[in-house]
């Protein structure tokens, strides 16, 4: 296992129901090993780089609607 930690900020989080959904949506990624998103959108996703991208990471938080820095 080869553990990766990916900090990026999600724009567009408006409240503590954003936070959960990113991180229900990211937790059901394989790899991810933990996510800490805080209210102002600021990330910290821990995953194993031997399964998956950091790059992924952010696509699947795009692709929820949010822009990621």
């Amino acid at each position: 296992m080869a553990e990766s930690n990916a900090e990026f900020t999600v724009q567009g989080v408006e409240s503590e129901e954003d936070v959960r959904e990113i991180e229900d949506e990211l937790a059901e990624l394989k790899g991810v090993m933990g996510t800490d998103i805080d209210a102002d959108g600021e990330a910290a996703v821990k995953f194993d780089h031997d399964i998956l991208s950091e790059e992924r990471v952010k696509i699947t938080v795009r692709e929820m609607g949010y822009e990621v820095e």
